[in-house]
């Protein structure tokens, strides 16, 4: 019944979406969608990138802190046989750059934690890890990889998407010694398994076996050295531990896990390529590299192969200029 107020002829009626009229408006909204991912997309790997960058940053301010305090920068220990021992430094310490540079990057109750501690093996760092590539977190040790100062498997392992530079030849040499008493002796290493672990004719970068380079043997110029940089993974493998240079612990010595080298240029991560000796990136564009003098710069994957070899070895006095 209508009231006084109200007639048949002003009667307020519902009109509703015709089917045209909602299709039109969720692909407004679809194409409001297309257009904004991307933008976003690409918001998130600048702030990944600056975050990458920053661990560089602050892994090149440990490996300075690590020459302050020792007159050197650490050496690459003694081989993949080995994790990082506690208390021990410079050609002593069996394990490589990542635990020796602990104490200088705000880690030192891992530094001191035993060998063969499941716990400290499997401890992941948020600085060892690309936030473009991976989160933080121990992944699997699918192998059951011992080492002979840590004989248990861990279940897991701490990893590291960073790598240091070992030269232009050789990012691996072989277990190394296989007891402390055998490491500490120097003629394991001048006549007996380890005496080509120092060659120069392979190691020729920042990093090798009981390795001793300070700043000014660098003859180039500390701004065109590298000492860290991005390894390259198969984007498959960055969760599986089947990768062969990323299936074990991030404290070995010299092992490709942990070292790679420049004699071509870094490679942007792609599904189905395998490569462990180069170092690389997901980011688009460029790789990230720490100096020896602690600027961090990226370089293009098209980067002058000849000029990006010289990047990695000490030996070189050639004139680097590469934008």
């Amino acid at each position: 019944m209508l009231s006084q107020n109200q007639s048949p002829s002003n009667s307020a009626k519902r009109h509703a979406f015709s089917l045209i009229e909602l299709l039109v408006v969720i692909a407004i909204i679809g194409l409001l969608i297309a257009l904004l991912l991307p933008a976003v997309q690409k918001i998130r790997e600048t702030a990944a990138r600056m975050r990458c960058t920053n661990n560089l940053r602050q892994l090149g301010i440990g490996m300075h802190s690590y020459h302050g305090a020792n007159g050197q920068f650490p050496s690459a220990g003694w081989g993949w046989g080995w994790v990082g021992e506690p208390m021990r430094i410079g050609i002593n310490q069996p394990g490589g750059w990542v635990y020796s540079i602990l104490p200088f990057i705000e880690q030192e109750n891992l530094f001191r934690m035993p060998a063969d501690s499941a716990n400290r093996n499997s401890t992941p760092i948020a600085y060892l890890l690309c936030p473009s590539r991976r989160p933080v977190q121990a992944y699997p040790n699918p192998n059951g990889y011992t080492y002979y100062n840590a004989p248990v498997a861990s279940v897991t392992v701490a990893r590291t998407d960073y790598a240091a530079c070992s030269g232009t030849n050789a990012d691996q040499w072989s277990p190394g010694p296989s007891s402390l008493a055998e490491g500490d002796s120097p003629t394991f290493w001048t006549t007996g398994g380890g005496a080509s672990a120092g060659d120069t004719n392979w190691f020729n970068g920042m990093f090798t076996c009981r390795s001793q380079v300070r700043i000014f043997d660098i003859r180039k110029g500390s701004t065109n050295q590298v000492l860290l940089g991005e390894k390259y993974l198969n984007p498959s493998n960055y969760a599986t531990g089947q990768d062969g240079g990323d299936n074990e612990c991030m404290f070995t010595g010299l092992n490709n896990d942990v070292y790679r080298i420049t004699n071509s240029p870094p490679l942007q991560d792609r599904v189905g390529l395998t490569d462990y000796d180069h170092f690389g990136s997901v980011h688009p564009g460029g790789c990230n590299f720490t100096m020896v003098d602690g600027s961090v710069r990226s370089i293009r994957y098209t980067v002058d192969a000849n000029m990006y070899r010289e990047l990695g070895d000490i030996r070189s006095t050639a004139t680097i200029n590469i934008p």
